[in-house]
């Protein structure tokens, strides 16, 4: 049988794992990672069950299992031993690799993986680790009693018991806690006893992590949200707000379907943009096996998301580039020889005859393939930027009076709104130039009914920032994620190399472009350019 994939099940526990450091350090991290251990261990026990059909486990089999999953998990164990009142494993290699020894509590999690079941299927447990790289041993050897036996008395380990909420903090253990931390507001922990799962009250260190958690009942009304879930879902009370409608579909999805989310890629479209979620979410059982509700954490990874994006249209350029190096020259030569034959011909006819109207055509195709093997040539290579200290605002005062004619025409507003004082930057005025006409004539094009262009500009984080805001038809998800594509067009004579090659111009004076947009109500393109630092 195969078993959850080893990054799956590294990535789960890495992210408990960063989530307890950051909540708790010293012993009551110790504790709540031994709790960790025997809820995934408790999973690994239900996904064996479910492909097995089986409902318990035998000394053997239990021996088998351990050391199928660490050596799936990248590790090198065997058995050197089994009854049916031990067993014993020795490992050569360890998942964990070096980071066991700066780590040692990634070993007790391991070894509370396999109490927890061993305490769930057999009368007696505990576990007690002879040697451990933990502590820079040669090797790892553990061993696993099943029965009380006087031998197992006599090794000192720790013990585990088949309790129904083993993965939950005891009140004794939540006492010695609030005894390490002192009884401040600041230090004070609140956490989860050995309550009905429905009654369990999230701890006030929630409150203050920076990644969102939220829990709903079994109606799917929420019972506990933190303060940076509010922030990042822009909610109040319950589902107030279109986003938060949005992430409820997934906890519907995971109370009635039974559904495990995980790393799930959320898109949202809040007051400041579009924005990408990474969402964990389960679903919650009662003591006798029915949902009642689910849990969710969630944090913003948009960030991440957008220089994955940057880095995936980087390859594409690379590729275009490759294929361009490779047979534009070799296209414009022949085109170059046809063209200046076809000029000799156009000679021998007189201007209103059929053979004068037909040459001058092939010419005019002719000089628009060229025109595009030109556009094609400064994508892969594009010009070197004649660099000075260029103010924004006068090159757009100039764009303004280059397109005021075709949005009159187009009936479409222009509409100005500067920020008081841009800083300068470092840039080549006619590349940017060729960005800023390149985006409003899209702009405008794509409002064939008439509507509303506004260029605005900010100041933020020592960036220029430029923004190109229409009132058009938009673009969907698969729209914007091919925007800046070599030859995607939405136009019939577009050559789709236009905001291919804004692009890489703004890429090669150190900054960035990127497009925000909604279907039916418009479109924002922004260009953030870095301030410049000279005095001139």
């Amino acid at each position: 049988m195969e078993f959850i994939l080893r990054e799956d099940f590294f990535l789960q526990l890495l992210a408990d794992y960063l989530l307890f450091s950051e909540m708790l350090m010293g012993q009551a991290a110790e504790i709540c990672l031994q709790k960790l251990g025997q809820k995934l261990g408790l999973s690994i026990e239900e996904y064996y069950f479910q492909n097995t059909g089986r409902h318990d486990l035998s000394p053997k089999e239990f021996a088998e299992l351990i050391a199928t999953v660490l050596n799936k998990l990248g590790g090198n164990y065997y058995l050197k031993a089994y009854s049916d009142n031990k067993i014993e494993i020795v490992s050569t290699k360890c998942p964990f690799g070096q980071m066991i020894i700066k780590s040692p509590l990634l070993c007790q999690t391991i070894q509370s993986i396999f109490g927890g079941i061993a305490a769930r299927n057999f009368p007696y447990c505990k576990v007690a680790p002879l040697q451990s790289r933990a502590r820079k041993d040669p090797v790892c050897r553990l061993v696993i009693f099943l029965k009380e036996t006087k031998e197992a008395q006599e090794f000192k380990g720790q013990c585990f018991y088949n309790q129904p909420y083993s993965f939950l903090l005891t009140p004794g253990e939540i006492k010695t806690l609030q005894t390490q931390h002192g009884d401040n507001n600041q230090n004070k922990i609140s956490l989860v006893t050995e309550e009905p799962i429905k009654e369990i009250q999230p701890g006030e260190i929630l409150s203050n992590l920076h990644i969102g958690v939220l829990s709903v009942n079994e109606d799917l009304q929420i019972t506990y949200l933190n303060q940076t879930a509010k922030e990042l879902l822009q909610i109040n009370e319950q589902w107030d707000s279109l986003p938060s409608r949005k992430f409820r579909k997934i906890l519907s999805e995971a109370v009635k379907t039974k559904r495990h989310f995980n790393q799930y890629l959320l898109q949202l479209p809040l007051k400041d943009g579009i924005r990408f979620y990474s969402v964990n979410a389960s679903p919650v059982f009662s003591p006798e096996g029915n949902v009642i509700g689910a849990f969710s954490v969630f944090q913003d990874v948009t960030e991440t998301k957008t220089r994955e994006n940057e880095l995936l249209q980087m390859e594409k350029f690379s590729v275009v580039a490759e294929l361009a190096a490779g047979t534009a020259h070799e296209i414009r030569n022949p085109m170059t020889t046809l063209r200046g034959f076809l000029q000799i011909l156009l000679q021998e006819f007189a201007p209103d005859t059929r053979g004068y109207e037909y040459c001058s055509l092939m010419i005019d195709e002719i000089d628009r393939a060229n025109s595009i093997i030109k556009e094609f040539l400064l994508l892969t290579k594009p010009a070197a930027p004649l660099m000075q200290t260029v103010q924004l605002h006068n090159i757009l005062d100039e764009i303004f009076l280059l397109i005021e004619s075709k949005s009159l025409l187009e009936n479409v507003e222009l509409c100005k709104n500067y920020v008081p004082s841009l800083p300068p930057v470092e840039a080549d005025p006619a590349q940017i130039k060729q960005v800023f006409l390149n985006i409003a004539t899209n702009a405008i094009q794509a409002m064939p009914a008439g509507g509303r262009l506004t260029i605005s500009t900010e100041t933020r984080d020592n960036l220029a920032v430029v923004r190109f805001t229409d009132t058009g038809c938009g673009l969907d998800e698969t729209q914007v994620s091919k925007i800046f594509d070599p030859f995607y067009t939405t136009k019939e004579e577009g050559t789709g190399l236009g905001l291919t090659i804004s692009y890489r111009i703004i890429e090669n004076h150190w900054g960035r472009i990127y497009v925000e947009s909604i279907p039916q109500k418009g479109t924002t393109f922004t260009i953030e350019l870095p301030a410049s630092t000279s005095q001139k």
